[in-house]
């Protein structure tokens, strides 16, 4: 066997330009790991004996991947950082390799397209220039804070002194990624280019600069940013003020980006060799946080998640270019708005011409305030929902490729659904219901192709929220499950293969939790605390707040399945029966915890007094412990059954699809952080003092007997699990 090729190359061509060309072998994306910035060193050394006989006279770093520039660092050996000296030292590696670039004595230039993330705009920032191409595919960030983490290879010290401090603020803190025309205008990229005769054009821009003929033209700032970014006082503004936004928008939570913004207070003005040791220490405080391992594992969640099934069976399928969403409601609103920002063609039927306007109506605003929030261009808004067909007939339904169905959760109602709309279909067309808890193969037993029958599960709101579970009826085919992973990846989503059991993951996980809700008010706790104790915790809102937007009527349902199928542990509090007996039907009425008028919401005390609560009853500690580790017991029936493939899908899954707090990892690393035997005695506690209900689960049990881990995937590779394919 031949030996691979090494992820990056020299090549020096007629006119003398070097070019070091990023092409790691078998891999769509070009990562900076070990291997590749070792390649790199090696190559600057030779570069360095070459340019003291005057051959090469520039260097141009060019990507040999279509749609990639540089996607940043392996994730993988970021979680393998052991201890601060060893993510310092990693940072430090990388600094000095990319100072000896910078150093070479010939102009360099980063020719960016397509993706260039982390440690790709690292490098780029260490060239002399950059420049782009003008397409979509190009982007420029770094996003480093979202795994816990700052730009730790020199990006937190170089971008503030060449955009300005408020810009690098922004690109750091927001993760946000920039488009050439934005890197433009910022001043970090120097110039924008055709994709056409890219390569050509970078070799013309390299001799330019060899002939001296390219002047730095600094970013425009307007007066009042130049003053505060050019005085002591000013600085102290900015600085004092990204701080206050950081701790208002999550606290101390994530210290990374408190970090980032003492990293570039702290070394705008220094030489940049201190200021890198600065840089690096840094890294190596943040790289080692609780909080960073969370973030890290989960974003490998993510991306094991997207290749979870057959990734070759997948790229076989072809794209979903029309898809029909049955229901036009809040959420068929959404998924149609969501296919037409992603440029496909969408029908959205109804049998009621109000409740089919509305539904456009739903699409069309969501659209325009991704227009307004630039997610999308807003020259492009009328184009894009020009792609959204209404409609209360099947006559467009001739050439669809998925029909997702998003009518109301009730299965004799869905089942009517697909025997009515299949004759309409092509043969080649699946169906996906979007149902939260009922049985994908019950629904599949009406159909003629029942191997066309998937279950595609959104959250709301569509637009926000990143997970899909995907669900394989018992006669569910292989293509009908790819064509759905493929259809997801390309409306952005994070898709999570789940088991046809109630409930799935996420709401089987959520029901106990906000069933506990009725429990709590029953012993004595009042609304508010109940929320403020969860918000604190970390949850995006309350239990309380939640089941409002949920619906006590839907939630009532939801309960029922889920007692019918789990029995006494899932039976439906006395409370939360009660309040939806009197017609509280939470926001959508007006009524439910929370009273709702004019934009205002308030706890409605009616519903404490009904409960006599008034502030008193439950400790803090014992509603986080009673909420969520009944949630945690429930995790480890379903990993029993083999409903996901192991606690990084239900982590992954709880973050995404109902917002658990990503610092602390999801319900399973929350847990681990306890440890098994005391999430066992306290589980024991609980049930001595509330019911059964809080039975340790026979995995939980094990577990806490055998000092094992509620993270390690290995020991739930249970007969249950969902076949491998």
């Amino acid at each position: 066997m031949a030996d691979k090729p090494p992820p990056l190359r020299l090549e020096i061509d007629a006119d003398k330009i070097a070019w070091l060309i990023f092409d790691a072998p078998d891999a769509r994306v070009n990562l900076l790991d070990t291997q590749v910035m070792r390649h790199l060193d090696h190559y600057l050394t030779e570069l360095e004996s070459r340019i003291a006989t005057g051959h090469p006279v520039a260097l141009v770093l060019w990507s040999g991947k279509p749609d990639t520039y540089i996607a940043g660092a392996d994730v993988r050996e970021i979680a393998e950082i052991e201890d601060e000296e060893d993510g310092r030292t990693k940072s430090a590696m990388g600094q000095r390799i990319f100072q000896r670039l910078g150093r070479l004595g010939i102009p360099k230039i980063a020719a960016i397209h397509g993706t260039c993330l982390g440690g790709g705009t690292e490098l780029a920032l260490a060239c002399d220039w950059r420049l782009a191409t003008d397409t979509r595919a190009t982007a420029i960030g770094l996003p480093e804070i979202k795994l816990g983490l700052i730009p730790g290879f020199g990006g937190s010290v170089r971008l503030p002194r060449l955009i300005g401090i408020q810009r690098a603020l922004s690109m750091i803190l927001t993760e946000r990624s920039l488009s050439a025309a934005t890197a433009y205008r910022y001043g970090l990229v120097d110039q924008i280019l055709d994709e056409a005769g890219f390569r050509n054009s970078a070799a013309e821009v390299a001799l330019d600069a060899v002939l001296g003929r390219l002047e730095h033209v600094p970013p425009h700032m307007p007066p009042k940013d130049r003053l505060l970014e050019g005085t002591r006082l000013g600085r102290r503004l900015l600085f004092r003020g990204a701080r206050r936004r950081v701790r208002n928008a999550s606290g101390t939570r994530y210290p990374a980006a408190l970090k980032a913004i003492e990293v570039i207070e702290d070394t705008i003005d220094l030489p940049i060799d201190e200021a890198l040791a600065i840089e690096a220490e840094a890294l190596g405080y943040v790289a080692t946080t609780d909080v960073c391992r969370n973030l890290v594992r989960l974003f490998r969640g993510g991306q094991a998640a997207n290749k979870a099934f057959a990734p070759d069976l997948v790229a076989q399928q072809p794209e979903a270019e029309k898809i029909a969403v049955l229901g036009a409601g809040i959420m068929g609103g959404g998924i149609a708005e969501l296919a037409a920002a992603n440029d496909i063609s969408v029908v959205l039927k109804d049998i009621d011409q109000e409740a089919l306007d509305l539904g456009l109506r739903h699409a069309s605003e969501l659209l325009r305030k991704a227009g307004e929030r630039g997610i999308i261009e807003p020259e492009e808004v009328g184009l894009k929902f020009a792609l959204v067909h209404g409609t209360l007939t099947y006559e467009r339904f001739g050439d669809v490729d998925v029909v997702i169905e998003a009518v109301v959760e009730r299965l004799h109602v869905k089942q009517q659904v697909l025997r009515d709309v299949e004759p309409e279909l092509p043969a080649h067309a699946v169906f996906a219901t979007n149902t939260s808890s009922l049985s994908v193969t019950e629904l599949g037993k009406v159909a003629a192709r029942p191997d066309r029958v998937v279950g595609l599960h959104f959250f709301n709101p569509v637009h926000r929220m990143p997970l899909v579970e995907i669900i394989r009826g018992e006669s569910t085919s292989d293509a009908a499950l790819a064509t759905v992973f493929r259809l997801a990846r390309r409306l952005g989503k994070t898709p999570v293969l789940v088991a046809d059991r109630p409930g799935f993951i996420v709401n089987r996980l959520l029901a106990p939790y906000l069933n506990e809700v009725g429990f709590l008010l029953d012993d004595g706790t009042d609304v508010a605390r109940i929320d403020r104790t969860l918000k604190e915790f970390g949850m995006p809102m309350g239990p309380c707040r939640l089941l409002d937007e949920v619906g006590f009527d839907v939630a009532a349902h939801v309960a029922r399945e889920m007692a019918r199928s789990y029995g006494e542990r899932m039976q439906p509090s006395a409370a939360l029966r009660t309040l939806a007996d009197l017609g509280r039907l939470g926001k959508k009425n007006g009524r439910g915890f929370y009273t709702y008028s004019n934009g205002d919401e308030r706890v409605d005390r009616e519903v404490d007094r009904a409960f006599g609560s008034a502030g008193r009853g439950v400790a803090p500690e014992d509603i986080i412990d009673r909420c969520l580790l009944i949630s945690v017991n429930e995790a480890m029936y379903a990993l029993e059954e083999g409903v996901v493939a192991g606690p990084a899908d239900v982590d992954l899954a709880m973050v995404m699809g109902t917002g658990f707090p990503p610092f602390r990892g999801g319900p399973l690393a929350w847990a681990e952080s306890r440890g098994a035997r005391s999430v066992r005695d306290r589980l024991l506690e609980l049930r001595e003092r509330h019911g059964d209900r809080f039975t340790p689960a026979p995995g939980l049990v094990r577990l806490a007997d055998t000092d094992g881990s509620f993270t390690a995937d290995a020991l739930w590779q249970s007969p249950g699990s969902p076949p491998e394919v």
